[in-house]
């Protein structure tokens, strides 16, 4: 989880940050989940984790990549009002997208 792996520190191992870019890589390549929205497992999720590299790296691809994957998630909202697979992760999902931070509850506040 790309999220729980952001804190780690920057440029500490140059093998680590390739490794943190290709695994975005790899969300971005798989596109939207079929299933939906989820913070806990779904395009709200995974583009939480664009954000994360988009704050890591400074490269405004990411907050793009998330933005889309953002466009896509309120296309397919559930109108169920939960945290983890609902519309209250969404809303933190899409506030990350104006603040261009990557915040996942529970790991960053709580």
């Amino acid at each position: 989880m790309i999220q729980s792996l952001e804190p780690i520190e920057k440029n500490h191992d140059a093998e680590f940050e390739k490794l943190f870019v290709k695994a975005g890589q790899l969300i971005w390549q798989a596109g939207p989940l079929k299933k939906g929205i989820g913070i806990c497992h779904g395009t709200d999720g995974n583009g939480i984790s664009l954000l994360k590299i988009y704050q890591r790296t400074g490269d405004q691809k990411w907050l793009e990549r998330a933005q889309k994957f953002a466009m896509h998630s309120i296309e397919r909202r559930n109108e169920r009002h939960t945290l983890w697979t609902g519309e209250l992760g969404l809303a933190c999902f899409l506030q990350g997208c104006l603040d261009e931070k990557g915040i996942f509850p529970g790991l960053d506040f709580f």
